[in-house]
This record gives C-alpha cells, structure tokens and sequence, in this order.
C-alpha cells in the first residue's frame, strides 16, 4: 500500500517531466471559451498537501485547462464533504475516511483522486506525559478538531484498542488543538505527524511523542479529492481537466519546492514558509503511484473499519464504486 523508496526515487524524478506533459493543452488567444467557474475547498488552513493545487493556480495551469479556480481553507474534513455535497463546493479536499463514511451515510459525494496514501494520523504529546500506547489515554485529556479526519477516526482507534469512550475525556479545541496541548490543557492532541511535528516544533514542543493510528489497529488512510455526484455524472470532463492541472501542480512544486512555499504564502499570508518546506518534504514521499490512484484494497480496509469499529453498517453494502473511482485519472 505504501510506496516504496524505488518508486518514490522515480517519482521525484519524473515529477516536472509529467509536470510539462499534463500542461501541453494551449488555449487560443483569440476565440478563447469562457473558463469554467469552480471552487476548491481545502479541509483545513493552507499546509503542505494543498501546496500544488495553489502552485497550479498561480501557474495558470487550471486556466490552460480552461478552469477558473477559486481555493479557500476549511475547518476540518467534515465541513468540506457537507459543502460539497450541498453543491456549494465543485471539489474539496477530505480525509479519505471522512469521505467514505459521508457516502455511505447518504451523501452524493465520491471521491475522484488520492493526493497521499498517507496522513500519518495519530496521537502527538509531550513526552512527559507517558502516553506511548492506546491504554496509556485511560484518564487523560486528548484535544482535536471536532470536525477533521484524525476526530472523525478517534472513536473508531479507541473501540479497535477496547478503550471506553467515557474513558477518555475529549476536548473539542476547534483549529487551536495542537496549541492546547502544547500550553497544557490537554495531555495530548489528534493530530498529522506529515503537518503537525512541524508546527509543534515553533510552539517549542519538541520533541514531541507520536502514537501512529497505523501501528495499533487503523489502517493506512490519506487524503483525496471529493466531488458531488452530480458532476461526476455530468461533467466528467471537467474532472479530468481539473486533475491534469493538479498534476501539473505537482510536477512544479517539486522542482523548486522553497519557490512553491512562497507562492503559496502569497496566495494564504498566514502560512509560514518554513512550516511548509518542512511539509513538503514529508509530502513527496507519500505521494500515491502514479499520481491520484486510489488503492481499491486500502478502500476495502478503510470500509471494514468504518463498518466495525465506527457503527455505520451501511458501509457493508455499498459498492466499492460508491465510494471512489479511478476513472478520471490519465491513461
């Protein structure tokens, strides 16, 4: 499911190669059709992940895709998957288990594209306080977001470890969970090892103790992009159009990824660069290959335990192709 160090080396290395490939669509100067409005929802304030998308913005590589493209930040996975099945959203950016668990509770959304088979969700603390396994959480504290993809998994890792809900008190500390345990009101935050070691690292919390999701009992999860429903069915080409610039985001964001950092601070002015670069470099080597491919046996997995360990017995009976599709990707 991960990729590995080979595949990752002839990555980074065809990066700008597909990069130029995916941007060989010219508009004419004149006679030119009017650009396709949409809007991209992230599923959180501007971080690495988001970094290309932003690139192929200013780049103007969604306009060569005759896309005019309008990016705001988002307030956790949750907001971006109901903005998006309202149509208030074209695309938005959600955690993969957000998304799927939506879907099978009946919202007209799928998701079209992995951009990182791995967040690396899990449980960062300080050192001090003990926490380096599941049982460890008995009796604490643990901040989150109430509303993003590590909280959206938090109940389903403490049932997959026989935890008690009531066990474990949870504070709901909105974008601010990182700076509560880092300032002491939490004994630990859910949180993004690939996003997060970094920002704790400015809040001097360093080093911080990290309990991977992944090494007791969740699987591997990423991020991807969702669409409505209805624009998967209508407007396929759009999608295809929309990826192409993406990927050709990517291929420039790691070419130059300090010159990408500042682009994207640009476009988000409370990013910091550093915090970004740092991101990046994480984000490259979990980037899914070939590019926006979405592993049907992680899915598969993701659905057993949105099924068994978060209670959403719809799961069970929904096609695969319910949930994602590979279709719109590049041959």
């Amino acid at each position: 499911m991960r990729t590995s160090s080979l595949m990752v080396g002839m990555l980074g290395l065809s990066l700008v190669a597909l990069g130029t490939a995916c941007r060989s669509r010219q508009a004419s100067s004149t006679d030119a059709p009017a650009l396709d409005q949409v809007t991209l929802q992230l599923h959180w304030k501007c971080s690495g992940p988001h970094v290309p998308f932003i690139v192929a913005s200013e780049k103007g590589f969604f306009e060569e895709e005759g896309i005019d493209i309008t990016i705001r930040e988002g307030s956790g996975s949750s907001a971006t998957s109901k903005l998006v099945a309202a149509g208030s959203a074209t695309f938005g950016v959600a955690a993969t288990n957000v998304s799927v668990k939506g879907a099978a509770l009946g919202m007209p959304i799928i998701q079209v594209m992995q951009i990182q088979e791995s967040r690396r969700y899990c449980i960062l603390s300080k050192p001090e306080t003990g926490i380096r396994t599941p049982q460890d959480l008995i009796g604490k504290v643990i901040a989150g977001s109430g509303g993003g993809g590590t909280s959206a998994l938090f109940n389903a890792f403490l049932a997959a470890n026989e935890i008690r809900q009531e066990q474990v008190t949870y504070l709901n500390a909105g974008r601010a969970m990182l700076e509560a345990m880092a300032t002491g009101r939490a004994d630990g935050a859910l949180g993004l090892e690939v996003d997060d070691l970094v920002r704790l690292q400015g809040m001097d919390v360093d080093p911080a103790q990290v309990m991977l999701f992944e090494d007791w009992g969740i699987p591997v999860i990423g991020d991807g992009v969702i669409v409505n429903a209805t624009t998967a069915r209508e407007d396929p080409d759009l999608i295809r159009r929309f990826i192409r610039a993406y990927i050709a985001g990517v291929g420039e964001t790691f070419a130059d990824v300090d010159a990408a950092a500042e682009i994207a601070v640009r476009r988000f002015p409370l990013a910091r660069k550093e915090i970004l670069v740092g991101q990046l470099t994480s984000v490259r080597s979990l980037l899914p290959s070939p590019l926006g491919y979405q592993d049907p046996e992680a899915l598969e997995e993701l659905r057993r335990i949105t099924v068994e360990f978060d209670g959403v017995a719809e799961a069970a009976d929904i096609p695969l192709t319910r949930f994602s599709t590979n279709e719109f990707l590049p041959e």
